[in-house]
């Protein structure tokens, strides 16, 4: 009996693009639900996410049961935790950091039994081969394994055509976020140079017959990659996915509950100077509307204040949201009125 088909490998190596999500959340009941959308693989990050051997495991227990390839991200491409990860059952790994034709060639050594390899042989001990239910696997497994490896610097793009070269490494995923900081864009993964570099590379890795990889929430660039023959494309994670959904359902809560609101009026000749210096002062800040009578003043946290001037008073009514510090933003308005006010004495009476 042979080592698992590595359905994964087989399908880059076919030519047939595979789309897949980034699991960080570290939980195997996320992968399990993440497995049942219908993604052609996960990627199990221990780069960037609180995983260690355990979790990896146990989430690659779970995606067993489903058509979700498990892919497996080490924190580095040391050779003893590779070593761990094979054990534990993975098939494909993606290398974080690569940045030479030797470091991808140690790779490869890392993932193959020896004569050709390091790979250590204690496949007796191992999920990987079934705890020795699989006869055939230490004789089977090499041709199973699927080595990406991720170049996401300067240094790895400018030694992409000799890690290209490299016999034994299926594809090469292209790191945006990483690459755009090296470049100079930290946090602008979108910037023109970025892409153009990024697009550059892919069209490298597709001509030298190996896999391209990319995650980008973009779906332009998303269509843009597969275009230029990218294999394997991530595009989403479940943290950001887990996050947004959680913020806009409270928000969503939030909004069913009714504003705080408070009214204020002072006794003054200069109601519309007043009125119109505040909505002046906060215009580059926020929305406002105004003319000599009336005025709105409108912020992105969902503090507004609406006024009304009259011969001899100005009356002022403060609004923030349900959670919202009606009594700092009650002081906010008055103290700003007030210093506008220096040449009398401003009293503000507010009631809610």
């Amino acid at each position: 009996m042979p080592a698992p088909h590595n359905p994964f490998k087989a399908a880059l190596k076919a030519g047939k693009p595979q789309m897949g999500c980034w699991l960080g959340l570290a939980d195997p009941y996320v992968a399990q639900i993440s497995a049942g959308a219908g993604f052609d693989w996960l990627l199990i990050d221990a780069e960037h996410a609180p995983n260690d051997l355990r979790s990896i495991t146990a989430q690659m227990q779970v995606l067993a049961g489903f058509d979700s390839h498990a892919i497996v991200r080490p924190t580095i491409g040391e050779t003893w935790m590779i070593k761990q990860y094979l054990d534990a059952g993975a098939q494909t790994l993606l290398i974080p950091m690569v940045e030479s034709a030797a470091q991808a060639r140690e790779l490869v050594r890392a993932v193959t039994y020896p004569p050709h390899g390091l790979r250590g042989v204690g496949s007796a001990l191992a999920r990987a081969s079934n705890f020795s239910a699989i006869p055939d696997y230490l004789q089977t497994a090499d041709a199973e394994i699927c080595l990406l490896v991720q170049v996401e610097n300067r240094a790895g793009i400018a030694a992409l055509d000799d890690i290209l070269q490299v016999e034994g490494v299926d594809g090469v995923f292209i790191g945006p976020a990483d690459l755009a900081a090296d470049m100079g864009f930290i946090g602008n993964a979108d910037a023109p140079e970025v892409k153009a570099a990024i697009m550059e590379a892919m069209g490298k890795i597709v001509a030298a017959g190996k896999a391209g990889g990319i995650l980008t929430l973009d779906p332009e660039m998303q269509r843009a990659c597969l275009a230029a023959g990218a294999t394997f494309v991530a595009t989403n994670i479940d943290v950001t996915l887990f996050a947004a959904a959680m913020r806009n359902t409270a928000k969503a809560a939030l909004a069913l509950l009714p504003d705080q609101v408070a009214t204020g009026q002072a006794t003054t000749k200069n109601a519309s100077r007043y009125l119109q210096q505040l909505c002046k002062h906060w215009s580059h800040k926020a929305t406002t509307d105004f003319d000599a009578s009336q005025g709105s003043i409108t912020f992105d946290t969902g503090n507004r204040v609406a006024m009304t001037a009259s011969a001899d008073q100005l009356q002022i009514t403060a609004t923030t949201g349900p959670r919202g510090d009606l009594a700092r933003w009650k002081q906010v308005i008055t103290d700003h009125l007030v210093r506008f006010a220096f040449r009398e004495e401003l009293t503000i009476t507010w009631s809610e």
